[in-house]
């Protein structure tokens, strides 16, 4: 299938499952992982819940993933968010991947068993693909786990990110790879926003 047709099936299950939220003008704007304010949220867990829609954003994942690294082989990484993980071990489990288990420092703190952040081979030299949900454009988690795999795995040389919408291009440590950016999908889905939740985009995208 082709990527266009990938993409569109992607957002098609963004929209069926409202997993899209936007506030209007008179409410407060949601508080991003980031701690940055926006008046749209996007909440995969609720595309995740949809086998249609989640099947559609794995795929889309996974040829992006296929287009970078062909026939080589690669590593899968986790981050810290609501399915990141998830995400992680469906495309390790259909494309046959090893993986690098990544947990919080609060989670490695009330775990019972070993004290580990990080849980792979050390001697591991493939590049390694941290899969996540939604990026700002910025540095932000998967950069630091990014560096954690660097400090944790000597060999690895070539970290990348797989995302499915990003806010915004902007230069990163680790190279970004995206499914959508918010420009492109605010156009999709602005026939069919209140008039006050468009004056809250327009105010969020002034003040940027």
């Amino acid at each position: 299938m082709k990527f266009q047709k990938l993409k569109q099936n992607y957002i098609q299950g963004l929209l069926d499952t409202k997993a899209i939220l936007i506030k209007s003008i008179d409410e407060e704007p949601f508080t991003l992982r980031s701690g940055q304010k926006s008046y749209m949220f996007f909440d995969h867990s609720k595309l995740a819940i949809s086998p249609k829609g989640y099947k559609a954003f794995i795929d889309a994942i996974q040829y992006q993933l296929k287009e970078t690294y062909g026939e080589n082989e690669f590593i899968l990484c986790n981050v810290d968010s609501k399915i990141s993980a998830q995400m992680v071990g469906s495309v390790a489990y259909n494309l046959n991947k090893p993986q690098i288990i990544y947990k919080s420092q609060a989670l490695v703190a009330i775990e019972k068993g070993p004290q580990r952040a990080m849980t792979g081979d050390s001697t591991w030299n493939f590049p390694v693909a941290i899969l996540d949900d939604v990026a700002t454009g910025k540095d932000g988690t998967a950069k630091g786990v990014g560096d954690l795999v660097k400090e944790n795995f000597n060999y690895v040389t070539d970290v990348q990110i797989f995302v499915g919408f990003i806010r915004e291009v902007q230069k990163t440590t680790y190279k970004m790879h995206y499914l959508i950016i918010q420009e492109e999908l605010l156009k999709i889905i602005w026939p069919d926003l209140k008039p006050k939740q468009q004056k809250a985009i327009e105010k969020e995208l002034n003040i940027k």
